[in-house]
């Protein structure tokens, strides 16, 4: 499964990453807050 991100909570580009995966076959969904919130919160960060 694939989680998308964004800027922020405002921002609108995951939405669209989401459906495109969706559309593909992709199990995928949105991280709400945002990957600097995400960061602001002490939880983990993997980079591929």
């Amino acid at each position: 499964e694939i989680v998308a991100y964004c800027r922020g909570p405002y921002c609108l580009m995951s939405y669209d990453a989401v459906a495109l995966l969706r559309k593909r076959g992709i199990k995928a969904r949105r991280l709400e807050a945002g990957l600097p919130e995400w960061r602001l919160a002490g939880l983990p960060v993997e980079r591929a």
